[in-house]
C-alpha cells in the first residue's frame, strides 16, 4: 500500500471520476511459483460471466484437510510475492485458494472499482459450487487492501452463510480516510487533499459502513508498529463489527506479523475456536519445514474472551 500512497500527490491532477484505479499496483510477472518453496500447487482459471479469465493457485492441505482459506492479497504485486503469508497454512492442515484480481498476475483485464469486488465474488461463488470444500469450513482471509475489499462483499446479504469465519489483517476504515490520513502526513500534499480524496471509492464500500452487517466470527488484527494504515483504523473496524468477534493486536511492519510462528498459532487457535475446524487428532507444528522469510518472534497474548466479544493485545 504505501507506493500506492507516495504517488498520489504526483497523480493528484488526474482526479477524475475513474481514478479508483490509483489503489491497484499490479505486477505481471511471478517472482516464484509454489514448487520454488516446496509446495504443492493447481492453477486454477475462473471465467467471468464477460468472458474475462482470472487467475489463481490452489494449495492442496497436507494429510486430510481441516478447511479451506479463501486469501486475498493487498494492493501490490501479485500472489506469486504474497503468497509467503499463507505458506504455512497447508502443513498446518489447510487448503488455501489464493486469488489474483484482473490484471494482476495471470489475471486478464485491468483493476478498478467496482469490477474487482466482482473478481473476489467469482472465487467465492467457485469455492462454493466446487466439491472442494469438502464439508470442511471455508475461512476467508484479507490483508490490506484485500481485507477492506473482502468486508464490501462479504457484507452482501446473499453471502451470508457463505463462510464459517473471516480473518481481516491491517484493513483500513475507508479508502476516502486512508487517503486522506495519508496526504496529511505530507506538507506538500495537505494542500491537495480537495483535489483527490472526493474522487476516491465512495462511502457505501467503505468497510467500516459495511463489517457491521457481517454475521460470521471475525478476527480482526493490526500491527501496532503499521506505517501505511494507522492501528486506530483497525480497532475502529473493530468497535463497529458485530459480534462473534476478536481483535488481535500484533507488532511488526505492514503485513508481516503472519510469518511469525506465534501469530500463525494465533490464526490456527481461532479458527478451531470459531470456524468449527476440528483440532488435530496429532498436533504437527505450525511453522512448515520448507523456506520462508524468516521474522522474529512477536509473543501473542492470550485471548480475552466471551461468547461474544474479545479483545487481544501482544506488548
Amino acid at each position: 500500500m504505501a507506493t500506492l500512497f507516495r504517488l498520489i500527490g504526483v497523480l493528484a491532477f488526474f482526479a477524475v471520476a475513474g481514478c479508483s484505479s490509483l489503489f491497484f499496483y499490479p505486477a505481471k510477472p511471478w517472482a516464484q511459483n509454489p514448487t520454488r518453496i516446496g509446495l504443492g500447487y493447481e492453477d486454477v482459471i475462473l471465467i467471468h460471466p464477460k468472458g474475462l479469465r482470472v487467475h489463481g493457485w490452489w494449495l492442496p492441505a497436507v494429510g486430510k484437510p481441516r478447511g479451506t482459506v479463501y486469501f486475498l492479497h493487498g494492493n501490490a504485486q501479485n500472489i506469486s510475492t504474497h503468497i509467503m503469508s499463507v505458506n504455512w497454512l497447508p502443513d498446518a492442515g489447510f487448503n488455501v485458494f489464493l486469488l489474483d484480481y484482473r490484471g494482476y498476475g495471470l489475471s486478464e483485464g485491468k483493476a478498478k472499482f467496482p469490477e474487482v469486488l466482482a473478481d473476489i465474488q467469482l472465487g467465492l461463488d467457485w469455492l462454493g459450487k466446487s466439491s472442494r470444500l469438502d464439508g470442511k469450513p471455508l475461512i476467508v482471509f484479507g490483508q490490506s487492501l484485500g481485507a477492506s475489499m473482502s468486508i464490501e462483499v462479504m457484507s452482501e446479504e446473499s453471502n451470508q452463510g457463505k463462510a464459517q469465519c473471516a480473518v481481516f489483517e491491517a484493513a483500513f476504515t475507508g479508502y476516502r480516510d486512508i487517503t486522506s490520513d495519508i496526504m496529511k502526513r505530507s506538507w506538500l500534499l495537505w494542500p491537495m487533499r480537495p483535489l483527490v480524496v472526493p474522487f476516491m471509492p465512495p462511502r457505501k464500500w467503505d468497510p467500516i459502513e459495511n463489517i457491521g452487517a457481517i454475521t460470521m466470527p471475525k478476527l480482526v488484527m493490526h500491527s501496532k508498529e503499521d506505517d501505511v494504515i494507522p492501528y486506530k483504523q483497525g480497532e475502529a473496524l473493530y468497535d463497529a463489527a458485530a459480534a462473534p468477534k476478536e481483535f488481535q493486536a500484533l507488532l511488526g511492519q505492514h503485513i508481516e506479523a503472519m510469518r511469525d510462528p506465534s501469530v500463525q498459532k494465533r490464526a490456527v487457535d481461532f479458527f478451531e475456536k470459531r470456524c468449527d475446524v476440528a483440532p488435530r487428532e496429532v498436533m504437527s507444528p505450525v511453522t512448515p519445514s520448507r523456506e520462508q522469510i524468516p521474522a522474529p518472534s512477536l509473543p501473542v497474548a492470550p485471548p480475552v474472551s466471551d461468547s461474544t466479544d474479545s479483545r487481544t493485545l501482544t506488548f
